[in-house]
């Protein structure tokens, strides 16, 4: 039997969730209204003092005549406010009222410990990656208690992306107790709930499972049937608990850890490694099959996939880069050329088409001709049970090196087994001793998890971004207005309206990957597109914008570490490269700003460096007007207060400080902003009546971040604590202002790597926080018709959100 080596989809749409609460028309069955009823059961859980059950997920695939059944645990105890027990999936959780304790079977030896935070809440049962993920990949997705016991939002959570309104279908008896059935209706399947009549509890849920099944279909074959149903057996509000319920015994030999880490042990050398490979046979697209006896004579290369293998997308071209590296190599050395033939062998059953595999295999960015494995023997024959995997066949026919899975080191490995190969070394010594020395980084990764030193010394690791549960305002709720269906990488937004340049419609300009800009209208409709006539070479990361006197506006296209800054014109036609093609190479560019810096109503470029370049100004035709080399390393570049007479720049440097560099280029001395370190610094009319105002990211350790709002000599005037993480999904300009509520003050959007938007007040006063579950890219707002929005990209999508039911102090 054969295991392809996957991860498991989320399938239900997780009640802590991702998506977007939709506008919904609220409906009742006859005269019972199915949405009092499922608001009665949040009051009931949410004021509930304790819960338990000995809950269950029963899981049924159905292939032809063929059904396999799994029953796995989802059991949850609760003492409010801050003790709980979670046993789900494999996943093992306990608070104890001081300690929190977490292991998951996929973390072996490891267990994540640390101070209960008063109350218990959602943000630290979900606050580690990898116990996140194991909650909220399961088949039935995270545990449904935990939102009903501990968020407010719940209901609207099980309601988010509804097709229509909830409805009552009737009454059936679980064991023994009345529950109304209720349905909602998802895009992947029906929502089932059963709810008891009298205590509100929920005794069972029926979650949908399309997706699910389109995902087991593509990763091994058809299904004719899934069924995920969970069984909150014993459920109860008032059965005792034990004290013992909350105790947790550390397995021997654990270490407790602050985080865990998906640390896995190497793989051990195939047993086959060294020996004749097994008589085979493969099918080729077109031609005479690829047998044992026919690859004689040549080094063989055989890469083994599948239709739907998520890691082959990373290992199939570093496997390729791996065969080119050795080839490159042997042209330069003397001797006999070694051929080397390279084949991608599918493991996909018959009924996956020639074509389809084709086309797969340039997704990878796989190379070789395309062999076909339908049934496994071959696969069986050279050991192998999971996949993606990788088989090197000696000119003799005996196995040279087997690889299972990926790694960051494979086209390092494919190389040197083929260089020993074409030498005539035997490669078991070879494979053997790269495995030892891989176990040795592994337990010392382990000892270094734990947090203690290895012998090498301490190694500093960059934190997660973790992100935090789908969670709604408090004071207005946002409701999402629009999706950019067509924009499929989105990036950085810039918002236009009233407020941005006096614009008389709203629109969103936003980045679709690295070379196109795609404008849309206030409702989400693409209204143009645009290549950016770029080098092959160049990308752009962020956007700026300014009009000038005659009000034609110019755009300003740069990427972090890239060489040129491009300005275009209003038809995004380029219209200058600064500097000029061709120049010395540095060491990238940080930031780029339009400045008026003359007062004479045309804007110029103002560009900051890494390096020791420092600060320079040019035309928007890209002549140099002047350069600041005393700022060294620039990090961020906002604008300073616009006045008569031409308008500088603020600049924050490499030591997390900040200098103001005046119209002709000459900067002031730098400044520390107290006790905090800058990263990035942002500007705009958010004070009341749209005067200046300045808002810092600071940080002092890579991952701790404080939003801390400055004058405009750069002192400091309150700070404001942001998620720790940083962002690792893109570049992402991570403040933006914008007017979303039509206040004579408007407002800072900040977004944090747990994927949570701050929108607060020039001086520091939080409007709200809406925690959108997902990674931000880009963030933005605009106002239109009496109405603000703000717009949200993530890597899967570019969407509004409109505020409702604003209720301000």
């Amino acid at each position: 039997m054969i295991h392809h080596v996957v991860s498991r989809r989320v399938v239900f749409a997780r009640l802590l969730g991702i998506a977007a609460v939709a506008p919904l028309v609220l409906a009742g069955c006859g005269r019972e209204d199915p949405v009092a009823l499922l608001q009665a059961m949040g009051r009931a859980y949410r004021e509930a003092p304790t819960y338990v059950d000995d809950g269950r997920v029963q899981i049924a695939v159905t292939r032809g005549d063929s059904t396999t059944e799994q029953t796995l645990p989802f059991r949850v105890a609760f003492d409010r406010p801050d003790r709980l027990r979670i046993d789900a999936y494999d996943a093992r959780i306990v608070a104890d009222g001081a300690r929190f304790r977490a292991a998951v079977g996929g973390v072996p030896g490891q267990v994540l410990a640390a101070d209960v935070e008063q109350p218990l809440t959602l943000e630290q049962i979900f606050g580690d990656r990898e116990l996140s993920a194991t909650l909220a990949e399961g088949e039935a997705g995270c545990p449904t208690q935990l939102p009903l016991l501990l968020a407010d939002d719940t209901i609207d959570l099980i309601l988010a992306e509804s097709a229509g309104p909830p409805r009552i279908t009737g009454t059936e008896s679980i064991d023994g107790h009345p529950c109304a059935r209720v349905e909602v209706q998802k895009a992947d399947g029906t929502l089932v709930l059963w709810i008891d009549r009298g205590t509100s509890i929920l005794r069972r849920m029926k979650v949908p499972t399309d997706a699910y099944a389109d995902l087991l279909s593509k990763q091994s074959g058809a299904v004719t049937g899934v069924s995920v149903v969970v069984d909150f057996a014993g459920a109860s509000f008032t059965a005792p608990l034990p004290p013992e319920a909350f105790s947790f015994e550390v397995p021997e030999g654990a270490m407790e850890v602050s985080r865990l880490e998906p640390l896995r042990p190497p793989r051990p050398a195939s047993p086959l490694l060294g020996k004749q490979a097994e008589e085979f046979a493969l099918t080729p697209l077109q031609g005479e099959p690829v047998t044992r006896g026919s690859l004689a004579g040549s080094v063989a290369v055989l890469e083994f996939f599948f239709d739907g293998c998520d890691p082959c997308n990373r290992t199939m071209a570093e496997v390729a880069k791996g065969v080119a590296d050795f080839r490159a190599s042997r042209s330069l050395a003397a001797g006999e050329p070694v051929a080397v033939r390279h084949f991608a062998v599918s493991v996909d059953e018959a009924d996956v088409s020639d074509t389809a595999l084709v086309k797969k295999l340039a997704e990878y960015g796989g190379v070789g001709a395309i062999l076909r494995d339908p049934r496994g023997e071959a696969a069986t024959a050279l050991g192998l049970e999971a996949f993606p995997a990788l088989v090197i066949l000696a000119a003799d026919g005996t196995i040279a090196d087997v690889q299972i899975g990926e790694h960051n080191r494979l086209a390092r490995d494919v190389a040197a087994t083929l260089a020993a190969v074409a030498a005539g070394t035997d490669t078991a010594p070879l494979v053997r001793a790269r495995h030892e020395s891989r176990l040795r980084e592994y337990r010392a990764d382990l000892e270094r998890a734990a947090g203690k030193e290895a012998a090498a010394g301490a190694v500093r690791r960059l934190p997660e971004q973790v992100i935090a549960p789908r969670r709604q305002p408090v004071r207005f709720k946002v409701v999402r207005a629009w999706r950019a269906e067509g924009v499929t990488l989105p990036g950085n937004v810039v918002c236009l309206d009233a407020a941005h340049g006096g614009e008389p419609e709203a629109r969103v300009v936003a980045l679709d990957g690295w070379r196109t800009v795609v404008e849309l209208d206030p409702a989400g409709r693409e209204v143009a597109r645009h290549e950016l006539a770029l080098p092959k070479d160049a990308a752009v990361g962020f956007l700026r914008t300014a009009v000038d006197a005659t009000g034609k506006r110019w755009w300003l296209g740069a990427a972090r570490g890239g060489q040129h800054v491009f300005v275009f014109d209003r038809d995004w036609k380029l219209h200058a490269t600064y500097p000029e093609p061709g120049g010395a190479v540095h060491d990238g560019i940080s930031s780029a700003q339009f400045a008026d810096t003359d007062g004479d109503g045309t804007p110029e470029i103002i560009v900051g460096y890494l390096g020791t370049v420092g600060l320079q100004a040019a035309t928007l035709d890209g002549k140099r007007l002047w350069r600041d080399r005393a700022a060294g390393t620039v990090l961020d570049v906002a604008l300073d207060a616009p006045r008569e007479g031409g308008r500088g720049v603020v600049c924050v440097t490499a030591d997390g400080r900040i200098a103001a560099v005046s119209p002709a280029g000459q900067s002031a001395e730098r400044k520390a902003v107290g006790d905090h370190r800058l990263r990035a610094l942002a500007s705009g009319p958010v004070a009341p009546h749209a005067a200046w105002a300045f808002l810092g990211w600071a940080g002092n350790e890579v991952g701790t971040n404080v939003a801390v709002g400055l004058t405009a000599a750069g002192e400091p005037l309150w700070e404001l604590p942001l998620a720790d993480g940083i962002h690792r999904e893109g570049p992402i300009e991570p403040i933006a202002w914008a007017d979303l509520l039509g206040s004579l003050r408007w407002q800072w959007l900040i977004a944090a790597p747990d994927g949570s938007v701050t929108v607060a007040w020039a001086d520091g006063g939080v409007v709200d926080r809406y925690q959108h579950g997902a990674a931000l890219v880009g963030i933005g707002g605009y106002r239109h018709a009496g109405e603000g929005y703000i717009v949200l990209a993530t890597r899967t999508g570019l969407e509004a959100f409109r505020l409702d039911d604003i209720a301000l102090d």
